[in-house]
């Protein structure tokens, strides 16, 4: 029975100092931090401290609710980038700590911003409109001149390669109460964007056929780290823009995508907004059908949200043929030819096996395919069906890359 009643005794007693600990800190500081995807060396001078982006917006206050605080408590303030890439050899090093070299003196709330710890700024605003003196310095910085590797690849670009980059701002008070705010980024800039299906190069439109006016566009991309405050919602912006490529007209996909565009239908636009954080996209049917027998370009556009503004990044161009039906097919043996199933069928087997399998011998001679497709299951579009054929199987790797496999026949049956 004292063993039992020892443990409750000393969970009590943990209790109430943890409790009393938390009711003697004399400041609250509260930090919010501006996402980006890609960040910029401008972003802060490490010689001045000045930035032209916000970084986070921190309320500095007095805990009121702790007995005994003082009207006016000395605070200092630290704000710190740490890096941390195999990139550019360097391993938790600092980019530039700007720090209070006086303490600051806190009575009414203060918003602090990464853009107001500088060399030039020497006082702050309350919330009660009285100023706050600010005397700040830069306490260390990177040496660049014994930085070689990191500095050639900056000058390239102007971003911060790829790494662990670690934001950290911090509050301590007079009485020793220590708050650290810290933002740990897994910065990958995204430079990779490229469409995969449908189409391909102009001169093999014959061979990039769709069969529906209506397809599903698929491209390859970096994923986005980022995340809007205001929305919640994840990843960069898509948009895409298509175009009909009119021989008469145009002496090139580029020129044909710069056009007149069939999506969006409002030409003021230029790029038709799609989503965020994705990879494929089905034309829309209130857009109007794409005619058969003529060419279509695409293009798809990334919006990149950085520390120096919004940067779009856009994808090769790839052209494609919606297939006539009209036109007249061979009577070579298999189900119906002009049907959009059947040509599918035909190219994902092969002219061979489709002949063995509808011809006078065949399982399914004088049959005709009804237009149903499944997969897993599951009914599918002909767009979908066709896309898979084109482009193959989308896999992802452990760092969420995609790319995809292109599909293989094991085996064909015929079946009641």
């Amino acid at each position: 029975m004292k063993k039992i009643q020892i443990i409750p005794n000393l969970f009590i007693i943990i209790f109430l100092q943890s409790m009393i600990f938390a009711q003697n800190g004399w400041i609250d500081f509260k930090v919010n931090w501006t996402p980006y995807v890609t960040y910029y060396l401008s972003m802060v001078d490490i010689n001045t401290g000045e930035s032209n982006m916000p970084i986070f917006l921190a309320t500095l206050e007095r805990n009121t609710d702790t007995p005994g605080v003082p009207d006016e408590i000395d605070v200092n303030i630290e704000f710190e980038i740490i890096i941390d890439s195999d990139a550019l050899f360097v391993s938790n090093e600092t980019l530039v700590k700007v720090e209070t070299i006086e303490p600051l003196k806190l009575s009414a709330p203060i918003q602090i911003s990464n853009m107001d710890l500088n060399l030039s700024t020497d006082a702050l605003f309350d919330n009660s409109g009285n100023p706050v003196e600010l005397r700040l310095d830069i306490t260390k910085q990177m040496d660049f001149t014994a930085a070689e590797e990191m500095m050639s690849s900056i000058i390239q670009t102007g971003q911060l390669p790829n790494g662990i980059y670690t934001f950290r701002v911090t509050a301590t008070a007079e009485n020793g109460q220590q708050i650290i705010r810290q933002d740990i980024l897994n910065i990958s800039n995204p430079d990779l964007l490229e469409l995969v299906s449908p189409g391909g190069i102009l001169a093999d439109t014959i061979i990039n056929e769709v069969y529906t006016s209506y397809p599903v566009f698929q491209w390859e991309s970096d994923p986005c780290n980022y995340t809007n405050l205001m929305t919640d919602i994840s990843g960069c912006a898509y948009y895409i823009r298509v175009s009909e490529f009119k021989t008469d007209e145009h002496s090139s996909i580029d020129q044909a995508i710069e056009s007149v565009t069939r999506l969006p239908l409002d030409q003021n636009l230029g790029f038709y907004e799609i989503g965020f954080g994705i990879n494929t996209f089905q034309y829309p049917t209130d857009a109007g059908d794409l005619q058969p027998g003529r060419v279509y370009v695409w293009q798809i556009r990334k919006d990149i949200v950085t520390t120096s503004g919004t940067e779009q990044l856009l994808s090769n161009i790839m052209a494609f043929k919606v297939k006539d039906f009209s036109a007249n097919q061979n009577d070579s043996a298999g189900p119906e030819n002009s049907s959009p199933v059947a040509i599918l069928l035909r190219n994902l087997i092969g002219d061979d096996l489709t002949s063995s399998i509808f011809g006078p011998d065949g399982d399914a001679k004088g049959m005709t395919v009804n237009g149903n497709i499944i997969l897993n299951g599951d009914n599918i579009d002909i767009s979908v069906a066709q896309s898979l054929l084109s482009s193959g199987l989308s896999v992802e790797d452990e760092n969420g890359n995609q790319s995809y496999r292109p599909i293989e026949i094991i085996s064909v049956e015929v079946s009641d």
